[in-house]
């Protein structure tokens, strides 16, 4: 599968045409919800959730579950890469603000709920930064937020809070499935 082929609208359409309630960024979501709380993203988790009555004869359906197979690997690779590679699902910066906003509140939703669905609740989660960040998302989600107009302190604002979104998320990740250092012969 080619890399293009895991873009945003890529993604959204194949969900569309395989009739899943969930859209391409609440799926990505998901996906590192589950990588942060669970550290694996493991299809008979997810896979009920984004197709509720699944058709295995819909090709359209086959399809995307391989698509969503291949992103799940995808977001795997890029949560453990030590170049902190994570680049969340979203519209490219073409799309409209408020389109691009849509998105991100998604992508929020999803992560939450893939931390839920993976066993993560407020108990488990270490007193710090880590638990600041999932409150700052809880409360992000509630928020009532002004769509605003595509100018430049808007662009500029949401850029920073896609960049505190990924590298937290990264950060939640590191703290809840540390990499175990290799043991040092001697």
């Amino acid at each position: 599968m080619k890399r293009d082929e895991l873009d945003y609208e890529a993604v959204e359409a194949s969900l569309v045409r395989a009739e899943s309630d969930l859209d391409a960024a609440e799926v990505h979501g998901l996906f590192c919800g589950l990588l942060c709380a669970t550290g694996r993203i493991d299809e008979q988790a997810w896979h009920p959730e984004v197709f509720e009555h699944p058709d295995p004869r819909n090709l359209a359906y086959q399809k995307t579950v391989q698509l969503l197979r291949t992103l799940a690997e995808h977001t795997h690779a890029q949560m453990y890469d030590a170049e902190l590679g994570l680049v969340l699902l979203l519209p490219d910066d073409e799309a409209p603000l408020g389109e691009r906003l849509e998105a991100m509140l998604s992508w929020i939703h999803g992560f939450l709920f893939g931390l839920g669905l993976g066993g993560l609740d407020s108990a488990r989660l270490p007193e710090g930064e880590a638990r600041e960040f999932v409150h700052d998302l809880t409360e992000l989600v509630r928020a009532e937020i002004e769509r605003g107009t595509d100018n430049e302190e808007n662009e500029q604002a949401f850029a920073e809070i896609l960049e505190y979104l990924r590298m937290g998320t990264l950060l939640l990740h590191e703290t809840l499935q540390p990499v175990q250092a290799p043991t040092r012969l001697q």
